[in-house]
């Protein structure tokens, strides 16, 4: 069901967000900065990028492998040709240029290749929502009794006072 990444990363997301508790901030700061981190740890789990969704490090690992690797580099790409005919300065031309051909801005093209490297999605529909749910109770759940440890049940009673 669930490659031992995603678990490693829902696991790592709910320690971190644990120990969230322990900053020295106010039990709000606490609660917010624990829940974001966890969250942030649920997205990294599920994020698949590229056009063959594959996650994150695999893809950073095949952009950076990509950028580093030497390339061979070709100066008369095929279908290339001289926009300028070059003739020699003391002979005139014999036809004025022709008319340049409007061909359409490549900036007002959509790049599908560009749109698809770029894609993104989640993992979702093949994982499920009960592992990434369970581990959000579960940190809620360590949150509540630090709450009541702290004071909470003290609040709780006055409320049924």
């Amino acid at each position: 069901m669930f490659r031992d990444r995603d678990l490693f990363l829902l696991g790592a997301g709910a320690l971190l967000s644990a120990f969230c508790l322990l900053l020295p901030l106010p039990f709000a700061g606490k609660l917010v900065s624990g829940v974001f981190t966890l969250l942030g740890f649920m997205l990294l789990a599920l994020l698949r990028l590229g056009p063959d969704r594959i996650p994150l490090e695999e893809w950073l690992r095949r952009r950076l492998r990509f950028r580093l690797s030497p390339r061979r580099f070709v100066y008369h790409r095929p279908g290339w040709r001289a926009n300028f005919v070059r003739t020699p300065a003391w002979r005139p031309a014999a036809s004025p240029p022709a008319e340049p051909v409007l061909r359409p801005d490549r900036n007002t093209l959509p790049d599908l290749r560009r749109a698809e490297r770029f894609a993104v999605s989640l993992a979702l529909p093949e994982r499920g929502v009960y592992p990434l749910v369970s581990a959000l109770l579960a940190v809620l759940g360590i949150y509540f009794i630090a709450w009541l440890a702290q004071g909470g049940a003290e609040e709780i009673a006055a409320v049924f006072r």
